[in-house]
């Protein structure tokens, strides 16, 4: 027998031992299964019987979490809320597998799947506490909201095409209904963090004001602002147009024609489609709004001259290297901030959103103090082996 062989069979053996278990530690915290400040003082009959249940080490491949059964398989898939783009976890271990002896491998991994394994029991404890608090009644609105999502999922994320949504579920080692399984444990979780915060109290000016300055620099830049409307005659196009002089003389004669032909009443976007040089003629010489620091040269000397003119006066001709232009400027900015007056009720979501992520962060550490209580280690070995052993087709 190989020595991988032999690895795999002593480490399932002693392995079975500790699998099957439920958070007994959690019974008496959060988990779930009963949680501090409970108004019930004891389990139900119904609830002990299931828990004994779920204590006793049946089979070495499923870990048994409050009643509800983790595979190995389940270990090995990549959590819904990771990115699809890439290899998958099941990509990228299939491929370390292949690569390497199984003692490596296993130490190159256990440490990802073990991370992916306590998210899949805090789910399942983080869910059920939410789904004793809400009652049993809500089972249909959740099934609504779970294919609500799948659908969501199909036609927002890939453009309606089933096939295509069942192979990025399957690439995350997912199907559809575990797919709605997770939605729905997402969303109980959701619950069980917002009743928890007992912090939901009114938002002061003073707080607004101290998020605001935090998070300015990041959100609310104001950036500048500069829409011109522009008339460029571009010296180098004036060859061969019209007749005596020379290109320069021509432009600046065009340039101061076009000029008195605007003040007398004349539709500036008409004389730029018809007599500009600039690409953007076509659409009466109007920019799309920029950055005045981002114009090159030689257009950088218009939002120069546009400082402190009112929006709509023309101003020109400018003269610059190679060009003669008239501008008149549609829009402009100051940089700087978006004021709190302005975005307060954004700052308020933050704010809030702020709050329940440190709910989240309390729970999610309290769950993973009941967790660290149960050794899944073994467990983790075990679906790392048989993974293997699958990839090498040991088996």
């Amino acid at each position: 027998m190989s020595h991988e062989k032999q690895l795999f069979r002593r480490r399932s053996l002693g392995g079975a031992a500790v699998l099957g278990v439920c958070l007994a530690a959690a019974l008496v915290n959060l988990a779930g299964c009963e949680s501090r400040g409970s108004k019930r003082e004891s389990l139900t009959e119904p609830e002990v019987k299931r828990l004994t249940q779920a204590l006793k080490p049946n089979r070495p491949d499923q870990l048994v979490v409050c009643g509800e059964t983790i595979t190995w398989e389940d270990a090995i898939a990549s959590l819904p809320e990771e990115a699809t783009s890439g290899p998958s976890l099941k990509e990228r271990l299939q491929r370390a597998a292949l690569e390497m002896p199984l003692r490596e491998f296993i130490e190159a991994h256990g440490r990802l799947v073990q991370d992916r394994l306590n998210k899949r029991i805090s789910s399942i404890v983080l869910s059920q506490r939410a789904q004793r608090d809400l009652g049993q009644n809500v089972d249909e609105k959740l099934n609504g909201y779970a294919d609500l999502e799948l659908r969501r999922f199909i036609f927002e994320e890939h453009g309606g095409n089933g096939a295509a949504a069942d192979a990025a579920l399957q690439k995350m080692g997912m199907n559809r209904v575990m797919y709605k399984q997770w939605r729905k444990k997402q969303i109980l979780a959701q619950h069980l963090v917002r009743s928890k915060d007992t912090r939901d109290r009114p938002i002061t000016y003073n707080e607004l004001l101290a998020r605001y300055e935090e998070i300015k620099d990041r959100r609310f830049v104001r950036e500048k602002v500069f829409q011109p409307r522009l008339i460029d005659i571009d010296v180098a196009k004036m060859k061969g147009e019209g007749s005596g002089g020379d290109a320069l003389q021509q432009a600046r004669r065009l340039a101061q024609e076009l000029r008195r032909r605007l003040d007398a009443g004349e539709d500036f976007a008409e004389l730029a489609k018809r007599y500009s040089h600039d690409s953007r003629a076509v659409d009466g010489g109007l920019w799309r709004p920029r950055n005045p620091d981002s114009l090159a040269s030689p257009y950088e000397v218009l939002a120069e001259k546009a400082k402190d003119v009112p929006l709509g006066q023309v101003i020109g001709p400018i003269e610059a290297p190679g060009h003669f232009f008239i501008l008149r400027v549609e829009d402009v900015q100051e940089g700087g901030y978006r004021p709190l007056s302005e975005v307060q009720d954004e700052v308020r979501k933050d704010i809030m959103d702020q709050r329940l992520s440190a709910m989240s962060d309390e729970l999610d550490t309290e769950i993973a103090r009941e967790v660290s209580l149960v050794d899944t280690s073994r467990f983790v070995v075990y679906s790392l082996e048989r993974f293997y052993r699958q990839v090498r087709r040991l088996d």
